[in-house]
């Protein structure tokens, strides 16, 4: 037992105090902190005390008039079976009691104390309680089901036999993520399973009150999408509401591997210009069939070499192509001519201490394999990326994530060279469908079908060697095709159809969503010029020009959405389960909301066109990855098609009532409210139709945020049992309803009754919508982070957008006063 550390009961809570500090971890937030010395610490629910000693806390009150306080003895600190010792004090009698036990999610039993004080019998104990179920379950098989070739989890499920000897009953029910198990009232979710695949973990729930709730669930969506459609709502007096004097501009959208490398000539002093030279040689129509062979990833995706290359040149250096050859020449060129390669600068770095390290020149973008190691063949990056590696991702400084940046650029180009990256051999009979790399299909193989795949490599890169020497590629051709039927053929269980992996070299090719930037951002910035130009000279006729920039961006959103399908088709899974994909989402749906709006106001349109473009380019930033890849088995649901899709568009209308309402301050700038000539009148009619716009689009995202928000609570309870958990991501997408509930109702308060309170608010409203996506996402821990909480930089450009958004609003405070709609 120790003397420094306690815990005792005042006012119904727990507090702690020690004579010294002591560290803790809570369970809740994921956060560290500190106990200072010698301070009463108020111990809140599920926390766990981090130091020399553990304690759990359960907080609970015994019923009755019972006085409970701790004494100063210290607590056990085996966390699984820890102590609680208490001073029970009643009437004057008191005793001391050491509960065992275990805390939270122990999944401990406690050990029941038994007291007998004058007239009252007490049975303490703390722990888990146990609840008997009515009938029994019987576990009879669990199995993990992987991705081929991966120990990634696609699915686990467990096959069990319900026996209910009351009702006279026994079956049997496979029960997995998303497929539950509902008998008696209760109802058992695939939770996780035991470290040795023997044992499985189910969660129980037993609610009574589903069906109300869903019912409730059903009449608010209901009411809230009557609401679009009611005349008499303000959605529809807004959608009627007619002006003296409207802009007759209508704007609308879319813009829219040895044998060769062994006799290659030592490079060690050759010129840049001339390795060049040599590279170039790779035949281009060589390597894009050389793109078409397939590959396994290591969590198990089989996709073509083509997806492959480009993943490798994004990852390496952000680009797809060099000294005019295409990502598939390059990496087949490095496959079979690594010496050249690796002395080709190629490798993307910006720090400045980086570059010195490496010995570069500070203006110099890129650097080559061989410039990572010395003379001596040592790694120059090993002592500053081992010290990265060592401190916590909080710790990590701009200088340390970039180092590790660096070091997985060079290591995935080793794998390349080496050819550990290409996993184009399946091994036939293989329980998992695991594919190999070339060095390791002839490694492991059984000896018959090493020398198999041996023959077909030394094959393939003669006929390199000699298409290289003489132009000839024909022979090439014929070994690559041989490859591809020994593929078909061993890996014929989950070879991909051929109709899919055309799909996918032409999504690759097509690159749509990435060209898609430029034509939104230029037709959006194109309309608002139009639309501003016949704001300041009402006589110009623009309506052909418009015409035009409104048939580009109208082409762009049918390609944008042509693109999404086939994304789909590709992954086979919904295209909005990662950062990535969301953004491209939420673009497409910002599009959809202009459209939607194209004959209320032309600035909707533009609006959304710029809106689009800075999320695709934000899309396509460094730290976001658009590699397609396999979902955890939580994700494999029909609820991500629906949940995420209904409140992800909801951002694209919400965005759209943020860039209006920006455009509303600026037309509140340009405005002369002394003059009363026709461009006055024209501004004023554009801010009243652009408020409009805004609150309709405002009232559309609410709903659909709405909506999304509760489905989410049915998809959770459907899958593991609870509607609501607190999830940071739950947690800001209630803020953010929040706050655009009050927005919308600001009209109701006199003094805040303003179209300019509106547009300012309508902008500010924005940033929670923000902080549910990219603050949860990437800064915070939690169910639907994409970082686990490991920060990204904060863009520099955020600051100066904060500072623009607060002079266009002090700007326009002067020219506040308009009549409300």
């Amino acid at each position: 037992e120790e003397k420094d550390i306690y815990v005792y009961l005042k006012d119904g809570k727990f507090y702690l105090r020690s004579d010294r500090k002591i560290k803790y971890f809570d369970m809740l937030t994921q956060k560290e902190g500190e106990i200072p010395e010698g301070k009463d610490y108020p111990l809140k629910k599920k926390m766990y005390i981090v130091g020399d000693k553990r304690i759990v806390i359960k907080q609970a009150v015994p019923s009755g008039k019972i006085d409970i306080t701790p004494s100063t003895s210290g607590v056990k600190s085996n966390p699984q079976k820890s102590a609680l010792i208490l001073e029970v004090d009643y009437n004057g009698i008191k005793k001391i009691v050491k509960l065992l036990g275990g805390g939270f999610r122990s999944h401990v039993v406690g050990e029941p104390v038994y007291l007998k004080l004058n007239d009252i019998e007490l049975k303490l104990s703390w722990g888990s309680k146990v609840i008997q179920l009515p009938f029994y379950i019987y576990l009879k098989d669990f199995v993990v089901k992987r991705y081929p070739g991966s120990m990634k989890p696609s699915s686990y499920e467990s096959d069990v036999v319900v026996k209910d000897s009351v009702n006279n009953r026994e079956f049997e029910y496979r029960i997995y993520m998303n497929h539950t198990l509902e008998y008696g009232a209760y109802k058992f979710f695939q939770s996780s399973y035991d470290p040795d695949e023997k044992g499985t973990v189910l969660s129980v729930n037993h609610d009574p009150g589903k069906i109300p709730t869903y019912i409730g669930y059903f009449m608010l969506a209901l009411g809230l999408f009557l609401n679009l459609f009611n005349p008499y709502s303000r959605f529809g007096r807004l959608a009627r509401m007619k002006f003296e004097k409207i802009v007759s501009v209508m704007i609308g959208f879319l813009i829219l591997f040895s044998g060769y490398a062994n006799s290659q000539e030592n490079v060690q002093n050759m010129p840049l210009e001339k390795i060049i030279q040599e590279v170039k040689k790779i035949d281009k129509k060589h390597a894009d069939k050389f793109g078409r062979l397939i590959t396994q990833t290591f969590d198990g995706r089989l996709e073509p070499v083509d997806t492959l290359s480009i993943d490798v040149l994004n990852k390496v250096s952000k680009r797809t192509s060099f000294y005019g050859l295409n990502h598939n020449q390059i990496v087949l060129g490095m496959l079979v001519m690594p010496s050249y390669w690796q002395k080709i600068p190629i490798i993307k770095v910006s720090h400045p201490a980086i570059k010195k390290i490496l010995g570069i020149p500070q203006d110099q973008k890129y650097f080559s394999f061989s410039d990572a190691f010395d003379s001596e063949n040592r790694y120059k990056l090993f002592e500053a990326v081992e010290i990265a590696r060592r401190k916590r991702p909080v710790e990590r400084n701009q200088f340390d994530k970039e180092i590790l940046k660096i070091d997985e650029r060079v290591n995935i180009l080793f794998m390349v060279f080496t050819g550990e990256l290409f996993r184009i051999f399946p091994l036939e009979g293989d329980p998992n469908h695991t594919w190999y790399s070339p060095k390791s299909a002839i490694e492991k193989f059984p000896k018959k079908e090493a020398q198999i795949a041996r023959l077909l490599l030394i094959a393939y890169f003669a006929s390199i060697e000699r298409g290289i020497k003489k132009g000839e590629w024909s022979l090439s051709d014929k070994v690559l095709e041989k490859i591809k039927d020994y593929q078909k053929t061993k890996g014929a269980d989950i070879y991909p159809p051929e109709r899919k992996i055309k799909a996918e070299i032409l999504y690759n090719k097509l690159n749509i969503f990435e060209r898609l930037i430029f034509i939104y951002l230029f037709a959006g910035f194109s309309l608002l010029i139009l639309i501003f130009a016949k704001l300041i000279k009402p006589s110009l006729n623009l309506s052909i020009p418009t015409k035009i920039v409104l048939g580009i961006l109208v082409t762009g959103f049918l390609f944008h959405t042509f693109n999404l399908g086939l994304r789909w088709y590709i992954s086979e899974h919904a295209p909005w389960s990662n950062g990535y994909e969301s953004l491209i989402y939420i673009a497409w749906t910002t599009i959809l909301a202009g459209i939607i709006f194209a004959r209320q106001s032309p600035f909707a349109v533009a609006t959304t066109g710029i809106l689009s473009g800075l999320t695709l380019f934000v899309a396509h930033l460094s730290w976001m990855d658009p590699q397609i890849t396999n979902i955890v088995p939580v994700l494999k649901s029909y609820w991500l098609t629906i949940h995420v899709s209904v409140i992800t568009a909801s951002y694209g209308f919400l965005g759209l009532s943020a860039l209006l309402g920006f455009i509303t301050l600026l037309l509140f700038i340009i405005r002369k409210p002394d003059l009363k000539d026709e461009k006055q009148i024209q501004i004023e009619v554009s801010i009243l139709e652009t408020t409009r716009i805004n609150e309709m689009s405002m009232i559309v995202g609410l709903s659909l945020l709405t909506v999304g928000n509760f489905l989410g609570g049915v998809w959770a309870n459907e899958s593991w049992g609870r509607y609501w958990g607190w999830d940071p991501k739950e947690t800001w997408a209630l803020v953010t309803i929040l706050v655009y509930t009050f927005i919308i109702h600001t009209r109701f308060v006199s003094w805040m009754r303003s179209t300019y309170t509106f547009a300012v608010l309508s902008v500010i409203g924005f940033s929670s919508v923000l902080m549910t996506y990219f603050g949860v996402n990437f800064y915070l821990s939690g169910l639907h982070s994409y970082a686990s909480g490991d920060p990204v930089p904060i863009p520099t450009w955020i600051y100066w957008a904060v500072g623009i958004i607060s002079v266009v609003i002090l700007l326009a405070y002067r020219n506040r006063k308009i009549r409300c709609i």
